[in-house]
């Protein structure tokens, strides 16, 4: 199976797990990376057509630490720890990853309310 590469020169966004879910899941932080474009056609694969299985995909695949030791893919770490996580950890994951990747609310008005529409 393809696997996405894990570049070191990443920003890694880190996140404190509340304490009631840190005490539930057993883990204190994360950290996650923003995707490239390799990583998310991986994940489109992997997902075969299933967007709930996209969701999560791309979320497992964002997750490059826990408590600030390393997952990867290419390891199966990332696949272990996302399977053993507590769904409440899991849910602040796949919330994380979509606040990492979408563009700002004003950015994205800004944008749709450009376009221009020509003909020929």
């Amino acid at each position: 199976m393809e696997q996405p590469t894990q570049k070191t020169s990443r920003a890694v966004n880190t996140f404190d797990v509340p304490e009631r879910i840190a005490a539930q899941a057993g883990v204190k932080s994360i950290g996650m990376v923003a995707l490239t474009a390799d990583e998310e056609l991986v994940c489109f694969k992997r997902a075969k057509g299933e967007n709930a299985k996209l969701a999560m995909e791309m979320s497992k695949t964002s997750l490059v630490e826990a408590d600030g030791k390393p997952l990867s893919q290419a390891d199966g770490t990332v696949d272990t720890f996302w399977k053993n996580l507590h769904p409440k950890l899991r849910s602040l994951v796949m919330q994380a990853y979509a606040e990492i990747h979408a563009a700002e609310e004003e950015d994205t008005e800004s944008f749709l309310k450009s376009r221009q529409v020509r003909v020929g």
